[in-house]
């Protein structure tokens, strides 16, 4: 069968998309004729991906994304069905995963694939082609006149060693590989993420748990094959592994480091981790195996923050953790969430004693943003802060450093702005002269990627005005805040 799988326009693309990746390889492993339409990794236009979806052959389409790319799907979708009419559409990851009866009740999607879905589309696939019942297929909602039918929860891939690596081969590589990270640590390397661990035990409030709470690993022989192959292929330098818990077993990791030594792979990578997860010996041990960089999710300085969105770390555990990773010489950088409930002027000060003290490369914070599937969205619907039009909602989700939706504090809504833009300010100014010089690279080495993608997929002009309108916006917002200052 025919398979036409798409990843829509999301962000820059730093990172490969692997789970289309993973379920690309499987399909062809069991018969399929598969292509790929990376419409975030190529820049294409809204014209030119009418013009793409014209000149593809297939019998389904399957589109993965993240939450925020809900509104591009729902456009994509529409496009596809006048297109092609009698053509299904299965969407897949955190945009189906998330809120699957709102997605199918809004858009032209006709199947929403929860979960990992790699077996699931697979299996849906063969179905179709079979033209058998897709109701006996475990994982997914899908549309019946008019009604939206939920089957049988998928059982989790527990062998991830089984899986084929991802079908690198129809992605335009050598964007991802340039543009892979987002750190200095890894300019000028050419750099690509891979995934060794799906699942998390953790139950933080404002996390959704795509993979669900039991923690499944690939074993350090699948790892070490998987690097040489994209060296081999590619001649990678630099892996970003992008699991959400690489950390969370200590022997794993010490094994991992060292099969990457033993077998001189001369790799560098950086990670993200938990701060009760790590210690010295961990540590050493890493940065023997090539590690050079650590992201922790410190998301506040306040332990009364902390214990609200059950966080389960405490603020020693967090300078302890920065200590050893600079003792083992692996960078260390992290990310902070503004205006959580119970937010208020004392805990943004602990927050901001706790970057200055630990001297952090960070001046940028994160909204709070409720996001569907997550705990803190049914918290922001019983405080009646979200609206009532879902469905706008959910096309509004953006990037959450920048796009302020729901507030879920005490303050005025020009308060909280007012305060994170004036703490954000507060943490740049204690940075020394080599934490500035290297954040102004990074800003634009991301505004030249930003300009020189737009130029690809919208040309001259409206690259332009696009410069010009985000001008204006900041504009606008800095006399937004000098008018309330004023009139405090």
């Amino acid at each position: 069968m025919k398979v036409l799988l798409i990843n829509p326009l999301c962000r820059l693309p730093f990172s490969l998309p692997l789970g289309l990746g993973y379920i690309a390889s499987v399909l062809r492993q069991n018969g399929h004729d598969v292509s790929m339409l990376d419409i975030n990794g190529s820049g294409y236009c809204d014209d030119k991906v009418e013009e793409m979806l014209k000149s593809y052959e297939f019998d389904i389409v399957g589109i993965g994304g993240l939450t925020s790319t809900y509104r591009y799907v729902k456009w994509l979708a529409r496009v596809i069905k006048n297109l092609k009419p009698g053509i299904p559409i299965a969407a897949g990851n955190m945009v189906s995963t998330a809120h699957p009866e709102l997605l199918l009740a809004n858009t032209d999607v006709d199947i929403a694939v929860i979960d990992e879905g790699e077996l699931t589309v697979t299996e849906l696939v063969s179905a179709i082609e079979e033209t058998r019942d897709i109701e006996g297929v475990a994982g997914i909602f899908f549309k019946r006149d008019g009604k939206v039918i939920r089957t049988s929860p998928r059982k989790r891939i527990t062998d991830l060693d089984s899986l084929p690596f991802p079908a690198w081969n129809l992605f335009p590589m050598e964007v991802y590989i340039n543009n892979s990270t987002q750190s200095h640590v890894s300019f000028g390397l050419r750099s690509i993420n891979i995934s060794t661990v799906r699942g998390c035990p953790y139950d933080c409030t404002f996390c959704s748990h795509p993979f669900g709470r039991t923690t499944y690993a690939r074993s350090a022989r699948s790892i070490v094959d998987e690097i040489k192959e994209l060296k081999r292929l590619y001649g990678i330098q630099f892996i970003d592994f992008s699991d959400d818990l690489f950390l969370f077993n200590e022997r794993r990791v010490l094994k991992l480091c060292d099969a990457m030594t033993s077998n001189n792979l001369k790799i560098k990578w950086s990670a993200s981790a938990r701060v009760n997860l790590v210690n010295e010996k961990l540590l050493t041990n890493m940065h023997k195996a090539g590690c050079q960089e650590l992201s922790y999710g410190f998301e506040s300085g306040s332990q009364s923050i902390l214990d609200k969105i059950r966080k389960r770390v405490t603020v020693t555990q967090a300078l302890d953790a920065v200590e050893m990773t600079r003792k083992a010489k692996i960078k260390v950088i992290g990310s902070f969430i503004f205006g959580m409930p119970g937010e208020n002027n004392e805990t943004i000060k602990e927050t901001l004693d706790f970057i200055k003290r630990t001297h952090l490369p960070v001046h940028r914070f994160f909204y709070a943003t409720p996001y569907p599937g997550t705990e803190l969205y049914s918290i922001a619907k019983e405080m009646h802060r979200l609206p009532d039009d879902e469905d706008n909602y959910m096309q509004s989700l953006g990037e959450m450093r920048t796009t302020f939706l729901v507030n879920l504090t005490d303050f005025s809504d020009e308060e909280l702005v007012k305060l994170k833009e004036s703490s954000e300010k507060s943490a740049y100014a204690n940075f020394d002269l080599k934490i500035k010089l290297e954040h102004f690279l990074e800003d634009w080495h991301r505004r030249f990627l930003i300009v020189s993608q737009s130029l690809k997929r919208l040309g001259i002009g409206p690259t332009i005005r696009m410069l010009i309108s985000k001008i204006m916006l900041k504009l606008k917002k800095w006399i937004k805040i000098e008018r309330l200052a004023a009139h405090d």
